[in-house]
């Protein structure tokens, strides 16, 4: 009965797509994966956070999953070509650049 989470989720997930198991480990622990699948799955939509207003990610990490969220958007637009390797450079404020 000891509350683990707490706090109003950064933005909508879809809730039929997301999903969370409890594994037991070695040595009586307990390990909780959490998969939430966001509704809002453009670039520009890279949560600072798990949880609004609480413990926002510092600005290289926030960069880095913004990189990734690109290269993603990349892939699933472009999928003949590999994108794992590719170093974009810039800006991903607001998802990157506008084509």
């Amino acid at each position: 009965n000891k509350e683990i989470f707490s706090g109003k989720l950064y933005d909508n997930i879809v809730v039929d797509e997301s999903t969370w198991t409890l594994e037991d480990e070695d040595d009586n622990c307990r390990i909780i994966r959490i998969f939430l699948v966001k509704s809002n799955k453009l670039p520009s939509n890279c949560w600072k956070s798990l949880f609004t207003d609480q413990c926002n990610a510092d600005i290289v990490t926030l960069d880095s999953m913004q990189k990734r969220i690109l290269q993603e958007r990349y892939q699933s637009e472009n999928p003949g070509f590999d994108f794992s390797n590719a170093e974009v450079t810039g800006n991903y404020q607001g998802g990157g650049p506008q084509f």
